[in-house]
């Protein structure tokens, strides 16, 4: 009996890809991914609690809805669970606002920390240049910070004149501060606050203004997210 021959050609041997190249694209894929979620958080916290308009949760009005406020309170175990606090929640909601803006084809190259970024910039026009500029000078979130300080500053952010736009640099970071010190002002601190309430329990049956009562609450939200920081730094 004669012997079969095996004619099947030899599987090709696949090239090994470059493992930087490979870390790129994942990084690129892990980016895009963070991003798309946050946005599409922030689409969806304004459309359930503001009606898809930006003007309604920007607004001091104190008669607003606070359903969303209710939310944050009723499920902030869970929320923390899920990584999305309220600060995260208030930054996703700010940013899908910001991204309605920019300029085409800039929100795809830009990361989640840009963006944040670009959303503290209260003009539009202003907003598109340094978007547009981050993006073709590839900065970082802290160049770009820098661009924003020197631009609402009123100083043009090009701090070179090399060819492309150069943040101006930012200044000479200063000393660390000594932990004796904080700690006596973060005392301190607790001291005014609670000569500040007893203040505030003097103005009892004062009645306020709409804009006042707005300014109180806008304040008391900022204290209590300042107090949430710090007291997760200290556990």
């Amino acid at each position: 009996m004669t012997e079969s021959t095996d004619l099947s050609l030899p599987e090709p041997s696949l090239p090994s890809p470059d493992p930087q190249a490979t870390l790129a694209r994942l990084d690129t894929l892990s980016r895009n991914h963070l991003l798309f979620f946050r946005l599409e958080v922030g689409r969806l916290m304004l459309e359930l609690y503001f009606g898809g308009d930006p003007v309604a949760y920007q607004s001091h009005d104190p008669k607003k809805a606070t359903s969303f406020t209710g939310f944050l309170e009723s499920c902030k175990e869970q929320l923390s669970e899920l990584g999305l606090g309220e600060l995260v929640l208030r930054r996703c909601i700010l940013t899908h606002i910001a991204v309605q803006s920019l300029p085409p084809g800039t929100v795809e190259r830009l990361l989640f920390s840009h963006i944040v970024e670009l959303s503290r910039v209260e003009d539009q026009a202003t907003r598109s240049v340094l978007a547009l500029a981050t993006v073709e000078n590839q900065w970082s979130s802290r160049q770009l910070h820098d661009a924003i300080q020197a631009a609402q500053a009123g100083h043009w952010i090009d701090g070179d004149p090399a060819p492309g736009l150069q943040p101006v640099a930012p200044p000479e970071p200063e000393k660390a501060p000594q932990l004796g010190r904080v700690l006596s002002r973060f005392e301190r601190s607790a001291e005014d606050l609670e000569s500040l309430t007893g203040q505030w329990k003097q103005l009892a049956g004062k009645k306020l203004t709409a804009g006042q009562k707005a300014r109180a609450k806008e304040t008391l939200t900022r204290l209590k997210l300042q107090l949430k920081e710090l007291e997760a730094a200290l556990r």
